[in-house]
């Protein structure tokens, strides 16, 4: 199985069991990443949860660049427009993770961890080579 498709099974479990993490995810972001409430505070819950779908989705896409290029463009507007910082994924990306891994509880595999790790260090790397 690869690292997608061991992400995508931890959040099918998720839906699954008819579990909405959007207000937990944020709450543990906020706590690891002040800064990142600073900059949302315009947010509304229906815009979090949007982007936190949008972001199931780019993890889940074996080529990490989610419909039309949807990654590149995302992350040039939030460094340029609205004073993100790249650390911030970092805080973001593992929010979500631990987040499912909680929830998940004796359901959450060793396959399920080594796939997020993967999925996020690539999503980094990708990062990485963005201006």
């Amino acid at each position: 199985m690869s690292a997608a498709e061991q992400v995508t099974d931890s959040l099918i479990k998720i839906a699954d069991l008819d579990l909405d993490l959007t207000q937990t995810i944020y709450k543990e972001y906020f706590a690891r990443c002040p800064a990142a409430d600073a900059l949302m505070g315009y947010s509304d819950p229906h815009m979090r949860g949007r982007m936190l779908e949008q972001t199931f989705g780019l993890i889940m896409d074996p080529s990490l660049q989610g419909e039309d290029q949807y990654f590149r463009w995302e992350i040039g507007n939030h460094l340029m427009g609205y004073g993100v910082n790249k650390d911030m994924y970092v805080d973001y990306l593992e929010s979500i993770r631990d987040c499912v891994k909680a929830a998940l509880q004796d359901a959450w595999q060793p396959q399920h961890e080594s796939g997020w790790q993967l999925r996020i260090q690539s999503l980094l790397d990708e990062l990485a080579l963005l201006n």
